[in-house]
């Protein structure tokens, strides 16, 4: 590990650097005002800047208002070019942008290091009490905690009752949600225990907007998060239990794609290095956890979860759950696979613990809880409702259970017949619902509209378990910030979020996540696991990336010579038009375009951005945006970001566009996915993924052109130069034709280029050539009947050529190799499917291993 440089204190800051700083930063200050009654993360009393904020302004450059401007925007052009989102997902609805401030949450050193001691304290504190609860439940035998507040809670699973874990340890990880009060202090509001999310964002927001002030996050020593990262892998590979001989295997489980937080799942797999996988991806044979894999079933020894409890597991949960691993629990009870966090642990979040937390902190514990929570009265007891309930108007409804859905309500917000429904819902079940003091949140800057304001903020911090005993906290976090509302703090009501500076008085040292250094014998060779689910998204990532520019060059290819009626005269439409019928560039069986070419011109431009039910380019750049959404993690940031760049290029109907802006869009189509296949070729590792990604390719590329030459051969005009160029124009194979012939295209050498030269990477053959390859180094490649079936069409292609002087041989050969050529395509795509894809069977040496 190495170290920044010594970095001068706030004292030795420049007098005269400080001091144009701070004015600088002080002619954006008169729209900011803070609500009385908060505290204001910005200015002190006399609106003076905080010293954090005088030392950051002292080191940030200019924070005029164009500068900031600047600054989000491109903020919000990073963000949507990376594709980081949050959302509630409705079929209907895109996924919306992260929103992220450009200003950062700034806390000192000296804030920070108490706040980190009380956290460590309460994340020990709940560790404690999960055990208790699901062991010798003595804080309940002792009163400490009423029974019916945990008996009685939907999260508390029966079937986790003594259970021990491996390492002992239930909570890996935990997030707490912080706010500030009027007085300045730190308090409690929230805990997530099932499946904390936010630590992905979180970084993400680090990585963005230390890029923006870069001499400011260097010289005020803000503390990194890779330590943070480093150890919860450590704990996962410290609590997996691997059998001699066995390399440790670690999944992140996530609902899916249409998860409001899936970006996170992605980006953390990625970075930590673990196989993004779904409940369907996951077996459970004899109490142990197996990925479906391309080789067969592989064990998994650790799961980092992203479901909720009641999901995990529909054989013993939820049956109705479509997201779990049917036999997962039981798995986790035997001790074969580490859950994190373990089952059950969903208790903890009910707001209902946090009045009763003091006691059991001294009974557990043996210490006073040194970080308080919001004041809160759980309403099943009566004294408890007969305090909180005469003062209703000053408190906050919520309910005491966390998997009652639903939104906090404020008494003050209520008016005298809405408090009189509320007091009568809660004396009616008071078990259900707690009474919080109503906390005025602390307020920070925020750069909207071209100006400062001040919005409400909470802090949400994470801790991972060390696996003795103790808890790592995230120096930092996610600040979470008010939006339209701007008292309430909420993703759901358009709220963004602050990376969050933890500043320290000590050189900061460079930390990676790689422990240090690796000798010979640990440098890693095999494969990373391609979970079946995986490789059969990377066979379609290929097919439809390449199917889009098929699409993008048959477009070009017409449109392109519309204009000139003599290079592409009525009588050559026939081939061209059912073509474009063919891949879904023009409606089905409609006559007549060679009599209204107009009409064809006006067809082919609506068609390029209308989306129908299948086929056309839009719809093929949707399903390559699709597919690869499903393997983010598997691809590299640049990849991702020219798929979302294309698909959002097409996003908008066309139908006003005119010819000129039609190709210059199209063009623009097939820059960027050539791009794309360039990334693939120059940068994905060669592993059984990148394999079934380029055989998609070449399955996709062999059918388009043998079903397009077939089209030509079909036509009675075949021999005409002018479709002949077309269809060299379309294979991107013109400028090799005139270099080898300098004349007009002829039937027999655009035939051997396009079907039968293996050095050409746009033919027939070359494809099967590939084909071949690829096929016969598949894991475990037991494909016999289809490696003999693209060797016989590679014959076929070689008897073709030879007889390619004979021009009625050639017609009836090049017929004949064209229809086995699509039928290899259709069977091989048919029979990776069935072998790789899909489970009707296991594999016998991965039963055989069970």
């Amino acid at each position: 590990m190495t170290s920044r440089p010594d970095a001068p204190a706030e004292s030795h800051e420049r007098p005269a650097a400080d001091t144009a700083a701070a004015a600088d930063l002080g002619a954006l200050l008169p729209p900011y005002r803070v609500p009385d009654g908060h505290f204001d993360e910005l200015l002190q009393r006399g609106r003076a800047l905080r010293p954090h904020w005088r030392s950051f302004a002292a080191h940030a450059g200019s924070l005029s208002a164009a500068r900031l401007e600047r600054a989000r925007t491109r903020v919000a052009r990073q963000i949507h070019e990376n594709g980081v989102t949050y959302t509630v997902y409705a079929a209907a609805t895109p996924a919306r942008p992260w929103a992220l401030d450009v200003l950062p949450l700034i806390i000192g050193s000296a804030e920070w290091e108490p706040l980190a001691r009380g956290l460590r304290q309460r994340a020990r504190l709940l560790e404690a009490m999960a055990t208790d609860v699901y062991g010798p439940q003595r804080i309940l035998a002792e009163g400490l905690i009423p029974s019916a507040l945990i008996l009685a809670q939907p999260g508390f699973l029966r079937a986790c009752h003594g259970v021990s874990p491996p390492l002992g340890v239930r909570l890996h990880q935990i997030a707490l949600d912080l706010a500030r009060g009027p007085d300045g202090q730190w308090c409690v509001v929230g805990t997530r225990a099932q499946a904390p999310s936010g630590a992905g964002y979180a970084l993400e927001n680090r990585l963005t907007i230390s890029r923006l002030f870069p001499e400011a996050f260097r010289e005020q020593r803000v503390q990194v998060l890779a330590q943070f990262f480093r150890a919860l892998q450590d704990t996962l590979l410290g609590g997996a239990r691997v059998e001699p001989g066995e390399t440790p295997h670690i999944a992140l489980l996530t609902p899916g794609p249409y998860s409001e937080t899936y970006f996170e799942h992605a980006y953390l797999a990625r970075y930590l290095g673990f196989a993004l996988v779904e409940g369907g991806d996951l077996a459970v044979r004899d109490d142990r956890v197996y990925l479906k894999t391309v080789t067969g079933l592989q064990r998994v020894h650790a799961i980092l979860r992203r479901l909720d409890d009641t999901f995990c597991d529909p054989l013993e949960l939820r049956a109705d759950s479509a997201l779990g691993v049917p036999g997962l629990l039981g798995a986790w009870r035997a001790g074969h696979v580490l859950v994190a966090n373990a089952f059950g642990t969903g208790i903890l979040e009910s707001p209902a613990l946090a009045g009763f937390l003091p006691a059991v902190c001294q009974a557990l514990l043996g210490e006073a809880l040194v970080l308080p929570s919001v004041p809160t009265w759980w309403c099943g007891e009566a004294a408890a409702l007969a305090e909180a309930g005469a003062r209703i108007a000053q408190m906050v409804i919520k309910p005491a259970f966390p998997d009652a859905r639903a939104e906090p309500v404020f008494g003050a917000e209520l008016d005298e017949a809405g408090r009189a429904r509320w007091s009568g819902r809660v004396h009616a079940a008071p078990e259900r619902y707690v009474l919080q003091e109503y906390l005025p949140l602390s307020h920070g800057p925020v750069w909207h509209g071209g100006r400062l304001e001040s919005r409400a903020l909470m802090l949400r911090v994470f801790l991972v378990a060390d696996g003795r005993g103790d808890f790592r906290v995230m120096p930092g976090g996610l600040a979470r910030i008010a939006g339209g509302d701007r008292q309430v703090v909420s993703g759901h009501r358009g709220g963004s979020s602050k990376d969050t500076w933890v500043l320290s008085d000590a050189p900061i040292e460079v930390f990676s996540l790689l422990p240090g250094r690796l000798g010979p014998d640990e440098v890693a060779r095999s494969q990373r696991i391609v979970s079946s689910r995986a490789g059969e998204n990377l066979f379609w990532l290929g097919r439809y990336a390449e199917r889009s520019e098929n699409d993008a060059r048959l477009l070009r290819a017409v449109l392109r010579h519309l204009p000139d009626r003599d290079a592409f005269p009525p009588a050559l439409y026939r081939s061209v038009v059912r073509t474009c019928q063919r891949y879904g560039l023009l409606p089905a069986g409609v006559p007549g375009y060679a009599r209204a070419p107009r009409r064809l011109e006006a067809d082919l431009v609506a068609g390029v951005s209308g989306r129908r039910q299948s086929g056309g380019l839009a719809f093929d750049v949707e399903q390559t945006r699709r597919v690869a959404g499903a393997v983010r993690d598997r691809l590299s940031p640049d990849n991702w970001r020219l798929v979302n760049q294309l698909f959002e290029a097409l996003a908008e109907p066309a139908a006003s566009a005119g010819l000129a802006d039609l190709l210059e869009l199209v063009d623009q189509a097939i820059v960027t996915l050539v791009a794309i296949g360039g990334l693939e070729m120059e940068h994905m590792t060669r592993d059984d993924g990148w394999r079934f990604l380029s055989i998609g390719r070449h399955v996709e590329r062999l059918h388009a052109v043998a079903t397009t030459v077939a089209e030509v051969v079909a036509s009675e005009e075949f021999e005409q130069p002018a479709l002949l160029e077309w269809l060299l124009d379309l294979s991107d194979s013109t400028i090799t034709y005139r270099a080898r012939y300098m004349r007009q295209p002829e039937w027999l050498a655009v035939a051997d280029l396009l079907l039968f030269d293996r050095r050409n990477p746009r033919s027939a053959a070359y494809q099967l050539t590939k084909l071949a390859k690829h096929v016969a180094l598949l894991p475990e490649a037991n494909l016999p009947d289809l490696i003999a079936e693209v060797a016989e069409a590679l014959a076929a292609a070689r008897s073709a050529e030879a007889a390619a002087g004979a021009p009625a041989t050639s017609l009836r050969d090049v017929g004949a190799f064209l229809a086995r050529a699509e039928a290899v395509s259709r069977r091989l795509s048919d029979a990776l499917t069935l072998r790789y894809f899909s489970h009707v069977y296991e594999p016998t040496q991965a039963t055989a291993a069970i």
